[in-house]
């Protein structure tokens, strides 16, 4: 979608010597990679997982890019009160087919924000529903 960004894990990279948490992969809307970063929030945000891509990772037991958050780049514009009522997400292939709450196990698809590398370590991707 115009001005949106696809953001998703990038397993290969490494930034600072690996010592500022995971790398994310920032696509445009053109689908090409513009950038990598240790954190990054978005807005208004979907969170998809292609089910091929999913299967291919069960199959193989090898990962590929398949899931992926897709909002409008906000990191310049986010007020810091909202972590209060954020929640943790993650999205494991061999166990989950959608990304899900930590605390609940429940599925997410839409959040109003998402911040990547936040938390113990810069590990962790939270939502705010």
């Amino acid at each position: 979608m115009k001005g949106h960004v696809q953001v998703y894990r990038n397993l290969s990279k490494k930034l600072h010597g690996g010592d500022l948490g995971p790398v994310y992969s920032v696509r445009g809307d053109d689908g090409l990679v513009k950038r990598h970063t240790c954190h990054i929030a978005l807005r208004d945000c979907v969170l998809r997982v292609g089910d091929k891509g999913n299967e291919r990772v069960r199959d193989e037991k090898r990962k590929n890019v398949h899931a992926y958050v897709q909002g409008i780049d906000s990191s310049t514009n986010i007020d810091c009160m909202w972590i209060y009522d954020s929640v943790p997400i993650t999205y494991n292939p061999y166990k989950h087919k959608t990304f899900i709450r930590k605390d609940t196990g429940e599925p997410v698809l839409k959040a109003k924000i998402v911040v990547f590398g936040c938390g113990e370590r810069a590990r962790e991707v939270r939502a705010l529903l």
